[in-house]
């Protein structure tokens, strides 16, 4: 396992350049043959908090008001669009090495890579698409405060988030489809038992806070929440971190031992 993890961290530093450019080629192809390409990137979760903003506030929650005295608008739009990176990464980036076959059937690419440049990708388009969320505060004239500084900290610890559940993930899903369907499948219900569109703080049972805690899409829209909405230093609610943290670790174990074990086996079965 020790191997296996320095031998991450080392491909990972000697192929920067190429994951670079393979991150910039995957988000060309998203744009490309499309007239309007690069406009899609920011109208599409546009759309989407639109619909979102529309559906809840006059049926869901049949009300638009302010969520614990942030403006409702502002409250979704800063939950919502971390969603559209973390669900590319749920479904995308479990299913990279069939995505890309001829990178995992190359004898010298090192195929943890493959995750890397995926998540790379769509973390850039993350980036791009977070302008909504400024220009959504600006318009409802919401401030940015002193806890904004943990935003880059915040959006780091996301990307690495997910490029750990992708490293894990993809040989499972290379072997095994069933595996990727499940994934497709729990997509769904992850959104919707999440923080994304309600307060898990207002969820009256302790035990089912306690459950829903270990979402990890239920800790990145709080802490952005936390970040820009609240105004709250994340650390100091260990209810939410400190699950997290438990998922983080047992996930970035199995990756390293998924790795270790299935690696070798992905090219045989692809």
């Amino acid at each position: 396992m020790i191997a296996t993890l320095r031998s991450f961290f080392r491909e990972n530093w000697l192929w920067r350049s190429q994951i670079w450019s393979l991150a910039v080629t995957e988000i060309q192809k998203q744009v490309r043959g499309a007239a309007f390409g690069w406009l899609w990137i920011f109208a599409t979760p546009t759309i989407y908090v639109l619909v979102f903003a529309f559906a809840l506030s006059t049926g869901i929650r049949g009300s638009s008001g302010p969520v614990n005295g942030v403006p409702f608008l502002v409250w979704l739009t800063v939950g919502l669009i971390p969603w559209f990176f973390m669900s590319d990464m749920l479904v995308g980036g479990s299913n990279v090495y069939r995505r890309y076959p001829y990178l995992v059937n190359r004898l010298r690419f090192p195929i943890p890579v493959i995750s890397s440049f995926f998540a790379m990708a769509h973390f850039i388009i993350f980036l791009m698409i977070l302008l909504i969320v400024f220009v959504v505060m600006a318009v409802m004239r919401w401030p940015l405060t002193i806890y904004a500084i943990q935003l880059p900290f915040l959006a780091l610890v996301m990307y690495f988030f997910w490029t750990i559940w992708s490293m894990m993930a993809s040989p499972l899903a290379a072997i095994s489809k069933d595996f990727h369907n499940l994934i497709r499948a729990l997509t769904t219900p992850l959104f919707w038992l999440s923080g994304i569109i309600f307060n898990i703080s207002n969820v009256k049972q302790e035990w089912l806070r306690w459950i829903l805690s270990f979402n990890p899409v239920t800790f990145f829209a709080t802490s952005f929440r936390a970040t820009l909405c609240d105004g709250y230093w994340i650390w100091s609610e260990p209810r939410l971190i400190y699950p997290f943290l438990g998922v983080f670790l047992v996930m970035f174990i199995l990756a390293i031992r998924i790795q270790h074990r299935l690696g070798t086996e992905v090219a045989d079965v692809l």
